[in-house]
């Protein structure tokens, strides 16, 4: 489990650390105090495969056709970005990005380093990017094998491992009922969820007594639940990032998503989530146990100058401190 993460001039937080991670972890601030560039330093740290998730963080902004420029703060190409993770017994993985001389067909070029400091390990990968956010990579060296798998959720405007592949993994962790069950308190007269296929592509769908519909067209609140259920019931171990989950919810759907990461943590995942939504902390708190609480930790974020501001809050603190997490969130 992390338990500790810093970074340096990544996107808007020029120097901030966070300590004290819990296995359930909540960001909270007002628009542009890090809390999304925190889940971007996370993936790209702790992630077995640092090449992709660089390439997650650019790819998953839409609307920049020359991403790479600004993954470093104020899109100042002279600074290294660092981030550095640190796991409960102390081992810490230590990733740097520096920006090289681009070629003329290039829009950046990005030396990675990952080492484990005071180790002998290091490798490195050159990623080139491309107008578009189109990149490739070439890696000396081989990934640590024992970092364990690093997800990042984003249900709303998702492009990643499709609905299928999600269910199919889930089947095979053998949590095909408990993801069902979730989906059939929104939908009562659910019967089941299956594979069809239209041509040759396979779809998801919900399946009734007289007919079934695929889970695209579901309405988006279903449809992102679902794939959230399926994205923490297919991960087998370690960290999930959960961007904002609340969005296109409503107060019930809102509930459910608090058990599914719930139930998640008690699997052993560690799950860091950011979010505006005072309902989806209040149902995470709702019936939590002393254990839930114990595994639970919020902080309150800010930006001044690009400094990361943060204070923590145990979970058995968060509910008196209501009134302040609200003026954060509203």
């Amino acid at each position: 489990m992390i338990q500790s993460i810093e970074i340096k001039n990544l996107r808007g937080i020029r120097d901030g650390k966070l300590e004290g991670l819990a296995p359930l972890t909540i960001l909270v601030g007002p628009n542009g105090c890090g809390k999304s560039t925190i889940l971007d330093a996370l993936l790209i740290a702790a992630h077995p495969v640092p090449p992709l998730a660089v390439a997650r963080t650019v790819t998953r902004r839409k609307g920049v056709k020359q991403g790479a420029r600004w993954l470093v703060w104020r899109a100042d190409e002279t600074k290294k970005i660092v981030a550095q993770v640190t796991n409960k017994q102390g081992r810490a993985l230590h990733c740097t990005l520096e920006f090289q001389r681009a070629k003329t067909n290039e829009v950046a070029r990005i030396l990675l380093q990952l080492s484990i400091p005071d180790g002998v390990y290091q490798v490195s990968a050159m990623l080139f990017f491309t107008t578009g956010n189109k990149y490739q990579y070439d890696v000396s060296g081989d990934f640590l094998e024992f970092v364990p798998e690093v997800r990042f959720v984003e249900t709303y405007d998702y492009e990643g491992e499709p609905l299928h592949t999600l269910y199919t993994r889930t089947v095979e962790q053998g949590r095909r009922q408990q993801a069902e069950s979730i989906i059939n308190e929104l939908l009562p007269n659910l019967r089941g969820i299956m594979i069809l296929t239209e041509g040759e592509s396979p779809i998801v769908h919900l399946v009734y007594d007289d007919h079934t519909i695929p889970a695209a067209l579901a309405g988006d609140g279903i449809h992102d639940l679902l794939r959230m259920v399926l994205e923490l019931s297919a991960c087998p171990e370690g960290l999930v990032l959960v961007e904002e989950p609340e969005v296109h919810q409503h107060p019930g759907a809102i509930y459910w998503s608090a058990q599914v990461l719930r139930a998640a943590v008690r699997r052993e995942i560690q799950v860091v989530l950011t979010t505006h939504s005072l309902e989806l902390i209040d149902a995470l708190l709702a019936s939590a146990s002393q254990e839930d609480l114990d595994n639970l930790c919020l902080f309150r974020l800010n930006l001044k100058d690009g400094e990361l501001i943060s204070s923590r809050l145990p979970g058995s603190e968060v509910a008196f401190a209501r009134h302040e997490i609200e003026d954060d969130l509203r």
